[in-house]
């Protein structure tokens, strides 16, 4: 008979850890799973809350030869324990397609489908044309000021606290792991990620990479003052004629089901719905 024991990671077994989850690093917490004593897999879990209703992100990887042993649910059940009493619950760090090996894995672990992402694609020379009609009317009647500034985030004199402090008011995010992705992107040659800046505020910001040969959106903020307005249109317009320059024809991104102003806007542009995914909740009080 095999025995399964979870425990949080020592400093010394955190590589191992982060081998197989590299995003959590931070504000988070790694517990490591064995096997009969041997290295079987790891999960991580943010210690900040977010989203709503209020929790936590959790993610569980588990190598190969050990998958579909009880594994995966262990490490599920001992984060759950770890955050009961500290939060209402756990989110799932990505989305997972319905019927999915992942979603499968969620529910068997007593997480529900809770949100939905939808998943795009567009042809940028297309979106461009849009978005350019959309910043020269706003020019036009002034609403684009004259001092409003769109830099990249590699930008040494880039405000990396101020972004941060945007993106995790926005998205419900702790500030220093906020703070710790954009140094994370500023040094990732794959990133290409870009802010606005009007009289010395940050006002939005738009964190994207290249993947083969697509540019991926990963995330979008405006702030709440400056919605639906100009920044988003002049953002999204400097990142289209960036992806275009470098022969990137095609650009990936996601929406949120409650976002409706990007599910309008890739509908607008054709933007070609390439999936719907759930994200997953788990609720301590439907545990207990």
């Amino acid at each position: 008979m095999t025995t399964i024991t979870i425990a949080r990671a020592h400093e010394s077994e955190a590589p191992a850890c982060l081998a197989l989850l590299p995003r959590f690093t931070g504000q988070a917490e790694l517990m490591i799973a064995r096997v009969d004593g041997e290295f079987a897999g790891a999960a991580g879990l943010s210690w900040i809350n977010a989203l709503d209703p209020a929790g936590f992100f959790v993610e569980a990887r588990v190598l190969s030869r050990w998958r579909r042993k009880g594994v995966g649910r262990a490490l599920i059940d001992a984060a759950a324990d770890l955050a009961d009493g500290e939060t209402d619950g756990l989110w799932s760090l990505d989305g997972a397609p319905s019927a999915s090996p992942a979603a499968m894995f969620l529910e068997a672990c007593g997480f529900k489908p809770l949100r939905r992402e939808y998943h795009y694609e567009i042809v940028t020379e297309k979106f461009l044309a849009g978005m350019i009609d959309l910043s020269e009317r706003l020019r036009r009647k002034g609403r684009v000021p004259e001092r409003a500034e769109i830099r990249w985030l590699a930008d040494p004199e880039a405000p990396l606290d101020e972004i941060a402090w945007l993106v995790s008011r926005e998205l419900g995010a702790h500030p220093m792991a906020s703070l710790q992705n954009l140094r994370r992107r500023r040094d990732d040659i794959a990133d290409h990620s870009l802010y606005v800046r009007v009289e010395g505020e940050v006002c939005a910001a738009m964190l994207f990479h290249t993947e083969g040969h697509a540019a991926v959106v990963d995330i979008r903020v405006v702030a709440r003052r400056w919605r639906n307005n100009w920044p988003n249109a002049v953002m999204l317009e400097k990142g289209l004629n960036w992806a275009i320059s470098n022969g990137f024809a095609k650009a990936r991104f996601f929406a949120d089901e409650r976002i409706r102003d990007t599910i309008n806007l890739a509908r607008r542009g054709d933007g070609e719905e390439t999936g719907v995914k759930n994200r997953y909740y788990l609720n301590f009080d439907d545990t207990s």
